[in-house]
């Protein structure tokens, strides 16, 4: 009865885990993905100008 046990206690967590998860992913907020997406883009595309416009994307990301 040595590992056994712990089997199954990893499944359960490993389980409520992924539950967790698929539960946040559903609740989360999708009409911002677009802000996110653009944000990203450009401190990935122009750094130097994004040190500028970061403030800009966290504004809109409040409203």
């Amino acid at each position: 009865m040595g590992y056994e046990l712990f089997y199954v206690i990893g499944a359960v967590l490993l389980a409520l885990a992924i539950g967790y998860g698929v539960w946040r992913d559903k609740r989360r907020d999708k009409t911002k993905d677009a802000l996110t997406e653009a944000a990203t883009k450009e401190q990935y595309e122009h750094p130097e100008r994004y040190q500028r416009t970061q403030k800009i994307y966290e504004e809109a990301a409040k409203d």
